[in-house]
């Protein structure tokens, strides 16, 4: 075997457990990061995290969404899109196919500023969309709010609009029993 093709097969070795833990990551995610806030209907949100009838809740992929809820810079504040995108999921929360189920609150930020500075807004960004839905008439108990962090962009933060696709919030659905 010469160098190079040691030095390929070291590369796969690396490279395909990677991007299959990343697949498996994002299995079962549904990303409307990109479309607009207003075009994103409560049917949207059900079919995204509902689980199909006759179907068993797989918790190794369990269906995800991740939403428009953008938040300004150094905020936990929603902005005012996102508060009218929060309104049809609270609205989808609450539907027949969701109304048992329970929901991570995933508070994500950009990767401005330091590691603990961004893990400590996101935990207030996924607290205060979870109480905004609590508001809602969304019961406490069927949302957890987590803070990711920057550690899950879904943007480059190279830009201002990377940076602001990357301070989300996403939702996950826990099952029936978490």
């Amino acid at each position: 075997m010469n160098v190079r093709h040691w030095a390929l097969m070291v590369i796969a070795a690396v490279l395909v457990p990677s991007l299959a833990h990343a697949q498996a990551a994002d299995a079962g995610v549904t990303d409307l990061t990109k479309a607009p806030p207003g075009a994103i209907m409560a049917g949207d949100i059900v079919e995204a995290l509902a689980v199909p009838r006759g179907t068993q809740f797989n918790p190794a992929a369990p269906p995800q969404v991740r939403l428009p809820i953008y938040f300004e810079f150094n905020s936990a504040t929603p902005t005012p899109e996102a508060q009218a995108l929060l309104e049809k999921v609270g609205e989808a929360l609450q539907s027949p196919d969701l109304g048992s189920f329970y929901f991570l609150v995933e508070g994500h930020t950009d990767d401005v500023g330091s590691e603990d500075y961004n893990d400590s807004l996101s935990i207030a960004r996924a607290q205060a969309v979870a109480g905004y839905l609590g508001g809602k008439g969304v019961a406490g108990e069927r949302l957890r709010p987590m803070g990711k962090g920057e550690s899950r962009p879904v943007a480059p933060n190279t830009s201002e609009e990377g940076r602001q696709r990357n301070r989300r919030v996403d939702f996950v659905n826990l099952g029936q029993n978490p």
